[in-house]
């Protein structure tokens, strides 16, 4: 060999290795990257108890803010939950009697409040009695109520550390079932 081509050779060596070390810098970065990722983020596994029937939805809607909440409060038998700018972040599940679970993932740490519907005839808001009362069923993050009126986003608002979390709410149905829903009372009816 002569020392021209030592030297390439040389240079193509040095060249390998700088490529296999940057590449493992890289790699270093990128699993630093996602192991604090995870980290930083947590799982709300969500339980909605007492639904009262299989018809429509459970609108579900989480909210980072005061301002958000309270919109969501004002606005959810005008426009609902799902369209709401305010809103973080929501699902919509078709209703089974009983108990229902969904889980939100990758939530940074936090306080959420939470808003749970059950738009028991599928028209994408909770529906209202002529006195302003629901006559569907609703529910809040701890379970909280409000005195005449929704609680605050303090007293609904969940806290959401590094760790996963698991919380359950339970429905409010003000209502027997038969009220309010554009049918007759009879036989068939259960309230």
């Amino acid at each position: 060999m002569n020392s021209l081509t030592r030297c390439e050779h040389a240079y193509s060596v040095r060249k390998t290795q700088a490529r296999r070390a940057v590449r493992a810098f890289l790699s270093s970065l990128v699993l630093v990257a996602l192991s604090t990722g995870a980290a930083l983020s947590a799982e709300l596994r969500l339980t909605v108890d007492g639904v009262r029937s299989d018809g429509g939805e459970i609108l579900v809607a989480l909210y980072d803010s005061a301002d958000g909440f309270q919109s969501a409060i004002v606005n959810a038998a005008i426009r609902g939950l799902m369209p709401d700018s305010g809103r973080l972040i929501g699902t919509a599940i078709r209703a089974k009697r009983g108990r229902q679970s969904t889980v939100f993932t990758q939530l940074p740490p936090g306080r959420y409040a939470v808003i749970v519907i059950h738009d028991e005839n599928d028209n994408g808001r909770i529906d209202r009695d002529v006195l302003g009362a629901p006559i569907e069923g609703y529910g809040f993050g701890n379970d909280a109520q409000g005195f005449f009126s929704a609680p605050s986003f303090e007293a609904a608002a969940i806290t959401v550390g590094s760790a996963d979390l698991s919380t359950l709410i339970t429905l409010t149905y003000l209502t027997p079932r038969w009220a309010g829903d554009g049918q007759r009372r009879g036989k068939d009816r259960h309230p």
